[in-house]
């Protein structure tokens, strides 16, 4: 990857991350899982979903300073907001580039230089499939993971066809289904991942908890990553975490 010219004030103010030694072609291997379509322009990255990665910056003692940035870093990755956000509000874009951030800082021992209002994230994956699976065979595929009773659904009246899977008892993960007319929605567009592999308007189950990323047990880790992959495979479909990249093994949402 390119060396890209940055200056303090745009690293300071944007989602980044930070390492004490460039990553150099694991990053980039990355950010071709994170968006297969993804290009270079110049002196950044372009991502479908409006997102824009600058890198990598040599971190100067002169920048360092100027940036307020923690000792020992040698290199930060930054994010901004492309022209085109494919219809997206800026906000949404701007959220995507924190995840995008802390996705590479879990996945490559970085450091996440934190915003004003750093972004609250909980645990949870999401199975995108072109296959809207039968409700029954997908508590089939589920109850496996789910040792708090039987799963049964409960109907959404405000959007027809979707539901939410549960237990008479708090299940260790829940469940939403959106069906793929919902896919149009542009708060809820299909991540870049997924590079057209599902279709353009993919069904999706999200299976999420209560714990933060960063307070999540590692048996509910491996619980959750276990049973999506469970579904995935059910469905022909394709797992992305909450940063929005692969799950391919439950090793994958184990390290974050």
């Amino acid at each position: 990857m390119a060396l890209f010219n940055s200056d303090a004030r745009r690293l300071a103010g944007s989602p980044a991350v930070l390492f004490r030694r460039d990553p150099g072609n694991a990053l980039a291997d990355l950010v071709r899982r994170y968006d297969p379509a993804s290009r270079m322009a110049g002196d950044r990255v372009i991502f479908g979903n409006g997102v824009l990665l600058h890198g990598p910056v040599q971190i100067t003692p002169d920048l360092e300073r100027k940036a307020k940035l923690p000792t020992g870093m040698a290199a930060a990755y930054y994010t901004g907001i492309g022209a085109a956000t494919n219809r997206r509000p800026g906000t949404k874009v701007w959220e995507d580039g924190d995840r995008l951030v802390r996705g590479l800082a879990a996945r490559l021992g970085g450091t996440v230089r934190e915003q004003q209002r750093p972004l609250s994230l909980n645990l949870e994956v999401t199975v995108y499939s072109a296959v809207p699976l039968e409700t029954e065979r997908v508590i089939a595929a589920l109850q496996p993971y789910v040792d708090t009773g039987e799963l049964f659904a409960d109907q959404n009246a405000r959007q027809p066809d979707s539901y939410a899977l549960t237990t008479e008892e708090p299940p260790p993960f829940f469940v939403v289904y959106w069906p793929p007319r919902l896919s149009r929605h542009r708060l809820g567009l299909p991540p870049p991942a997924l590079g057209g592999r599902v279709g353009r308007e993919p069904c999706r189950w999200l299976l999420a908890t209560d714990y933060s990323v960063a307070d999540a047990p590692p048996d509910v880790r491996r619980k959750v990553a276990e049973a999506a992959l469970a579904l995935a495979g059910s469905s022909d479909g394709i797992v992305i975490d909450a940063y929005g990249f692969p799950v391919d093994q439950p090793e994958d949402l184990l390290s974050h």
